[in-house]
């Protein structure tokens, strides 16, 4: 077995690394060193739609500078966001989504379950070291539209899905990134204690193209592999898989990779060759994280 780490391990390792991160509470001290009149008091509620993971892990990074207080909303399988889940007026909400193509992942109703009471939002795009391009937009729209506030958002680079050795953003979000998410906790918590709640303007397109075309790798299914546990059924994010058969309705998948990321006997897998020597040629020059206040 080829010993070099996949991005998957490497996902995996990271959520490990993350949720310790956000149960920590890191803002550059840990929960013990804080004097009380340093605290942070506001509940922040983080929603994020997330695959492979790397979201989360990036905004379960992000969300621990704001508070020892927090609360994560997994919106990612289908059944999760049957559920509606509300938000109070004193809340913080952190809304994070990848970048597909440049624009949110073309899934129906997605983040529509959360409702805001005038709720201030943060909202979060996680790339693989291009661009968020219309992701801000398309969040900040559907977050006004469900009853939030975005007082901020922000760019966070992650391992792209199609690296599987993660070069292209490796090793991301980092110590240049992390100072770059205290800098922009700093202001939003500046936002919030001056009760400056006025939604900001982000460009881009705020409706998503659903018939736009997005750069996929092709998947494979090895049924030697296979258990017929049902997992990679159960947590398609779009209900692409068949609990009965496993086999794939290929018009409403989005190849997102989750089944892959989710299967322990590696009986789905995706063939990134192609998409990885393109994906580490041009865009493995390391690029900043970016906000908006």
């Amino acid at each position: 077995m080829n010993k070099e780490m996949t991005r998957r391990d490497f996902m995996k390792g990271a959520a490990v690394l993350a949720a310790g991160t956000a149960l920590a509470g890191l803002t550059g001290c840990s929960p013990a060193d804080k004097t009380p009149e340093e605290k942070p008091q506001r509940h922040v509620k983080v929603a994020c739609f997330s695959p492979t993971e790397g979201t989360k892990n990036a905004a379960a990074m992000l969300a621990a500078k704001f508070s020892d207080d927090l609360e994560f909303v997994d919106i990612t399988t289908l059944d999760s966001r049957t559920q509606e889940v509300t938000f109070a007026a004193d809340d913080l909400a952190i809304f994070a989504a990848p970048s597909y193509g440049g624009q949110l992942p073309m899934v129906e109703g997605l983040f529509t379950n959360l409702k805001g009471n005038n709720t201030p939002c943060v909202v979060v795009c996680a790339f693989g070291n291009r661009a968020a391009e219309n992701v801000y937009a398309q969040l900040a729209k559907i977050a006004a539209d469900q009853g939030f506030v975005v007082i901020g958002a922000m760019g966070l680079v992650t391992p792209h899905v199609f690296s599987s050795n993660a070069k292209a953003g490796h090793s991301r979000p980092n110590v240049e990134d992390n100072l770059k998410m205290i800098e922009f906790v700093g202001k939003v918590k500046e936002k919030l204690e001056a009760g400056k709640l006025e939604a900001i303007a982000l460009e881009g397109s705020p409706e998503v193209d659903w018939a736009k075309e997005i750069s996929v790798a092709p998947k494979q299914f090895l049924p030697e592999n296979c258990v017929m546990c049902g997992e990679c059924a159960k947590n398609c994010p779009v209900g692409a898989i068949d609990p009965a058969t496993l086999e794939v309705n290929e018009e409403i998948c989005i190849h997102c990779q989750r089944c892959s990321f989710v299967c322990q006997f590696n009986g789905r897998t995706y063939d990134t060759g192609v998409k990885r020597e393109f994906i580490e040629g041009k865009l493995s020059t390391k690029k900043p994280v970016e906000y908006f206040v």
